[in-house]
């Protein structure tokens, strides 16, 4: 009798236990609004979160992307952890992503007193586009597979300055630039000299190139085969 009676209580005291050991940590919700650069509901805008300055290659850092937005442009993310957390719009089939400085962030900080917060996006102005047709001088071949890349020039505020690029290829015939920005623009590929936009009345002076929002510029590249390496 006595045996049952201690089973009985053990059995009685394990929820009770477990719930005190493992208690649910909160969540929180950030819910909100995007507007396209007209200010009218964006839809179809992914809504991203992640934790700025969490290591490099972390979960926390890469962060994801639970939301789009619906016809009234807004969206709404759940079971979010109680810290800073950065918010981004993108939208890729119409180039506001980051590396072409065209999203648009916003932080906020939940905390148990404060679980939700609510955030308004505007994304805009419209990136530029780089469309390249790059030969070999010699030959006149195409070359199929190059990189792109571009550096901001800010010369009143260079900790500013921040570069970006993309590979281009037949997959993919363009590249999105910051518009309304001054940039240095350079085009390299495997074997081949590095290519640099320069001005188009003295080739041999390396200048910038600005592009108006949603503008396309169509950029003929000759790229000069690099010496084979000496033995």
């Amino acid at each position: 009798m006595q045996t049952m009676w201690l089973t009985l209580l053990l059995v009685a005291s394990l929820p009770a236990f477990a719930q005190t050991a493992d208690p649910s940590p909160p969540e929180g919700t950030i819910s909100g609004t995007v507007l396209d650069e007209h200010g009218e509901p964006f839809k179809g805008v992914q809504v991203c979160t992640y934790m700025r300055g969490a290591p490099s290659g972390s979960r926390e850092a890469r962060g994801d992307c639970p939301a789009t937005t619906d016809e009234a442009g807004q969206f709404s993310i759940h079971h979010l952890a109680m810290r800073a957390i950065t918010v981004e719009a993108i939208k890729l089939d119409d180039g506001y992503v980051a590396f072409a400085g065209t999203s648009v962030k916003d932080e906020v900080t939940l905390t148990p007193d404060q679980p939700s917060a609510t955030v308004v996006l505007k994304l805009g102005p419209k990136p530029a586009l780089i469309l390249p047709s790059v030969t070999d001088i010699s030959t006149g071949k195409s070359v199929l597979v190059f990189q792109v890349v571009w550096t901001i020039s800010n010369r009143d505020k260079p900790e500013n300055n921040y570069s970006g690029g993309q590979t281009i290829s037949q997959l993919n015939e363009r590249a999105l630039v910051p518009p309304n920005k001054y940039l240095v623009l350079t085009v390299s590929a495997s074997g081949y000299k590095r290519w640099v936009y320069s001005d188009p009345s003295d080739p041999s002076r390396p200048a910038t190139i600005r592009l108006q929002p949603g503008e396309e510029k169509e950029l003929l590249v000759q790229l000069e085969p690099q010496a084979p390496a000496a033995r």
